[in-house]
């Protein structure tokens, strides 16, 4: 059976129509309205239904299949293939410039890979290997939850062992945190630019997702307070206070203590994402909102962005009368957490492994921010950089949308996720702070490449935004 493709209407202004198309099947995929095995129509078919040209679908269609959404096969037709969360990587012909993917907020790496061989040399010898072979507990084994509250209190939250629920990995986190206090039909405020992921989550809960205005400082309180006080009360907000995805803004302190205020006034729940949290340095790291209000707030962690995403740690913590459903909602999803990860990972927590990669993230970082700063801190497409975590926000002046900037970046041979990406909602992508671009630093493979890469797109950009017509790239 063939299913039908709508084009969706909340993309950035000037975004090409063969993108909106490309994104259309990544919210479908997201949402769940299109699964895997899913065929879609032919090339002419959709371009019948979107009043459209074949070749405007044809290159679509490509692009979603360059980010692993979708597979063609000749003589049986197009059908949906994967996930929109992470890009494809594909070979590229010869002289063509090399692929560096900056869409993905991945982390760094240095000597992972032999602390990973030693880490298992060790593991191969513990008397109790067998252990791994077998179930675990649904809410992960007590020494593991312990290791995680010490790594927890890092971020300046004292929480019991006990209350802390081992998930495999962050997104999984947000899944259980969601699904503890949404129920289909509810509201969840986000960011009105937000993790994608959150909203994938909230999707396949059926809540309706909105997004609240932000400027320079992050979340208004004044727009949070307008939303709780709507026709619809939200039941949760979703937010990142440390080193935001995608705009890189750290909460100040007294952004968190009126969000704190308005959400005990209208009785909301916090969903506080503090994925990046460690790799914000502690000067600059704001009291979490799970301190601020523990009564009310789910912290959601995870070693994918400090450490590595291979592990798939992640964890949750909140109200201890949340934990039970917490746990029942780990159980239902993987049944519990994998034996061999989650001993790896407990071996990099309790050993200093995973202390010694913190630091020496935080450093890599530095030094790839600082390139970035430099190189985009004159260029004339460019209002502001802010860096944080993995990540650097580029804030565009208005000759410039993403849209164009990303499309420079493709040209170039430089894949950037394309901002409406992140939108929260269809109003979110017409306000001001939409406009801008997320760079993933951590995740080009080496300083110097990282390094090659944005110069060549700061170069492009100074250019000037006719350039993107041309045939200079």
């Amino acid at each position: 059976m063939t299913v039908s493709l709508e084009l969706r209407d909340d993309g950035e202004p000037g975004d090409p129509v063969y993108r909106r198309i490309a994104e259309s099947i990544a919210e479908g995929i997201a949402s769940g309205r299109l699964g895997v095995g899913d065929r879609l129509p032919t090339h002419r078919a959709l371009a019948r239904q979107l009043g459209v040209a074949v070749p405007t679908v044809s290159r679509a269609y490509r692009e979603a299949e360059q980010r692993g959404l979708i597979s063609s096969t000749v003589g049986r037709g197009t059908f949906v293939s994967g996930i929109p969360t992470l890009r494809a990587r594909h070979d590229r012909g010869a002289g063509e410039r090399p692929h560096v993917d900056l869409s993905v907020n991945g982390s760094s790496r240095g000597e992972h890979e032999q602390l990973l061989r030693e880490a298992l040399v060790a593991a191969a010898a513990e008397p109790d290997l067998g252990a791994l072979l077998s179930y675990a507990s649904d809410v992960g084994e007590q020494l593991h939850r312990e290791s995680a509250a010490a790594w927890l209190s890092r971020s300046g939250v004292a929480v019991a062992p006990e209350r802390v629920v081992l998930c495999n990995g962050g997104q999984h986190a947000l899944l259980v945190a969601m699904g503890a206090l949404l129920r289909p039909g509810d509201v969840l405020l986000t960011d009105e630019l937000t993790f994608p992921g959150a909203k994938s989550a909230a999707l396949v809960l059926g809540a309706h997702v909105v997004g609240v205005e932000m400027d320079g400082e992050g979340m208004v309180p004044a727009a949070l307070e307008a939303a709780c006080a709507g026709a619809t009360p939200p039941v949760a907000l979703y937010c990142m206070p440390n080193a935001h995805n995608p705009t890189a803004i750290t909460l100040p302190a007294r952004r968190r203590e009126a969000i704190v205020e308005i959400a005990r006034r209208y009785d909301l729940q916090i969903i506080e994402d503090d994925v990046f949290g460690l790799l914000v340095p502690d000067d600059e790291r704001g009291i979490p909102l799970a301190a601020l209000a523990p009564e009310r707030t789910l912290l959601i962690s995870s070693l994918s962005k400090t450490l590595t995403p291979g592990l798939r740690w992640g964890a949750v913590t909140g109200p201890a009368q949340l934990t039970d459903r917490l746990g029942a909602l780990v159980r239902a999803t993987i049944l519990n957490p994998a034996p061999m990860a989650a001993g790896i990972a407990d071996r990099w927590l309790t050993d200093g492994t995973a202390a010694r990669l913190l630091t020496w993230q935080h450093g890599e970082m530095e030094a790839r921010f600082a390139t970035a700063r430099r190189l985009f801190g004159d260029c004339s497409a460019v209002r502001a950089v802010r860096t944080a975590g993995l990540h650097a926000w580029l804030d565009l002046h208005e000759t410039w949308t993403p849209a164009a900037v990303v499309d420079v970046a493709e040209r170039l041979g430089i894949a950037i996720a394309p901002t409406s990406f992140f939108h929260a909602d269809p109003a979110s992508a017409t306000r001001p702070g939409a406009r801008g671009v997320r760079l993933c630093l951590g995740n080009a493979p080496d300083h110097p490449t990282l390094t090659a890469a944005l110069a060549a797109l700061a170069e492009a950009l100074d250019r000037g935004p006719t350039w993107t017509a041309g045939s200079g790239v």
